[in-house]
């Protein structure tokens, strides 16, 4: 993964993670929701946060980094190992994370965008963990991911099925969820270089 990212600035394999541990991930998530835990997700930053459904259409619970339970206190040293690794490998001065768990239920996605906010970098590289069990071509849900100097043209789609994992720069691709036909869950998040 770490070459094709230095050569493509994105990646994807599904031979990072366990998968047993990615069930215990989908039960978490799926808990969350159904104990009513997780909240739909706005667009924008600060006081131009809104709720858009139409536009971005996931629920989703914010992993606490200080005070996590013991499969997301597993989840986040893993991170932190592959933060590392990307640190080692290209010199990004990475030094926080943020991830949250993520369902988008039937008839949702997210419409194409660009994972920094207005006037931050902060963001440096985006990851997700695809956590859907017995997905199938047709259930929708697929990351688009479009060349970052012409966003109509389309280079990447990826089925989010359980254990596949995504890398790539977080200011350089415009990408978006497809409308899925089922829940989808995953984990996404972004390892920061917080001085930018």
């Amino acid at each position: 993964m770490l070459e094709d990212l230095g050569e493509h600035s994105w990646a994807e394999s599904t031979k990072i993670w366990d998968i047993n541990f990615c069930k215990r991930l989908a039960h978490e998530c799926q808990k969350l929701s159904d104990d009513g835990q997780l909240t739909r997700a706005a667009i924008g930053f600060n006081v131009g946060r809104k709720v858009q459904p139409q536009i971005r259409g996931d629920f989703t619970s914010w992993i606490d980094t200080e005070k996590p339970n013991e499969t997301q206190t597993e989840f986040l040293h893993e991170l932190r190992q592959i933060q590392n690794k990307l640190n080692e490998f290209f010199y990004l001065g990475l030094n926080s994370l943020e991830t949250h768990f993520a369902l988008y239920p039937p008839g949702f996605g997210y419409d194409k965008h660009i994972d920094n906010h207005r006037n931050s970098n902060a963001r440096k590289i985006t990851f997700i963990l695809y956590l859907n069990e017995f997905w199938k071509i047709g259930d929708g849900g697929e990351l688009s991911i479009y060349a970052p100097n012409d966003e109509q043209k389309r280079i990447a789609q990826v089925t989010p099925e359980l254990a596949r994992f995504v890398l790539f720069r977080s200011e350089l691709f415009p990408h978006q969820v497809e409308n899925s036909h089922k829940n989808r869950l995953s984990v996404t998040g972004w390892f920061r270089n917080n001085a930018l």
